[in-house]
């Protein structure tokens, strides 16, 4: 049975009929189901928007390496995520915004809105917002969600596409990264990667320039921009540490 993503417990196909008194809850700790994860799994078309916020790395998988938003110092830990379950920075990755919703695929190939059904968030009672109308049509709030998740879906793809391409011109590295409090204490976190400048600065012309057409490059340099953030962990960390 393959592992479910990150933060999804029971992933069902949405069900007009079975879900049709379904509520969603949004407003009470809309984000404290990802307060124990140190990384969000990131996707390309984010890498622009999300460099001045948060450390964009690469962790070792196969086939490719994956694309991760680093958020905490330390396992089990998320740094953007306040006491009151909300997030404390203007950029939210889209895999946080989706959740509880994703898009899978049924057995005749075609694409359907799936759900955690054990989301806490979800109720069927008065509380919260319904993703069906009365008359089983979809709401407004359950038609966000599936343009999400269908963006993001197709944000995965070109992301695939990046990572095979970083893959094959071998332009990672293994890093340590390591942060550094105010009082002179350090923590390495290890098992990461990022792009080798140096290698990219090497590659030969006809490489560079299929990086340029592909569309590769705003994103390549965006991450490297994106490590910069890794003081904004520091400068979180310590109130989290007092």
């Amino acid at each position: 049975m393959a592992e479910s993503p990150l933060f999804y417990q029971n992933i069902v196909p949405l069900d007009r009929a079975r879900h049709r008194d379904l509520r969603l809850v949004r407003d009470d700790k809309p984000f404290a189901f990802a307060t124990s994860s140190h990384v969000v799994p990131a996707v390309v078309d984010e890498f622009a928007a999300a460099a001045r916020h948060l450390p964009i790395l690469f962790i070792p998988a196969v086939p490719h390496p994956s694309p991760v938003f680093l958020v905490g110092t330390r396992t089990g830990q998320n740094l953007y995520v306040d006491g009151d379950g909300k997030w404390i920075d203007n950029f939210v990755p889209a895999f946080v915004r989706r959740y509880p919703f994703m898009l899978g695929t049924s057995a005749d190939g075609s694409s359907v809105v799936c759900i955690d059904d054990r989301y806490e968030g979800l109720r069927r009672k008065d509380a919260g917002e319904r993703l069906f109308a009365e008359d089983g049509a979809d709401t407004p709030l359950l038609q966000d969600y599936a343009r999400l998740t269908e963006t993001y879906f197709a944000a995965a793809k070109r992301t695939e596409a990046f990572l095979e391409t970083l893959a094959a011109l071998q332009l990672l590295r293994s890093v340590a990264v390591e942060i550094r409090s105010e009082t002179g204490a350090s923590t390495s976190l290890h098992g990461f990667q990022t792009i080798d400048e140096n290698r990219l600065d090497a590659l030969p012309d006809a490489d560079f320039l299929k990086l340029r057409a592909d569309g590769f490059l705003p994103a390549i340099y965006a991450h490297l921009f994106s490590l910069a953030a890794v003081d904004r962990l520091r400068q979180l960390s310590a109130p989290a540490a007092a």
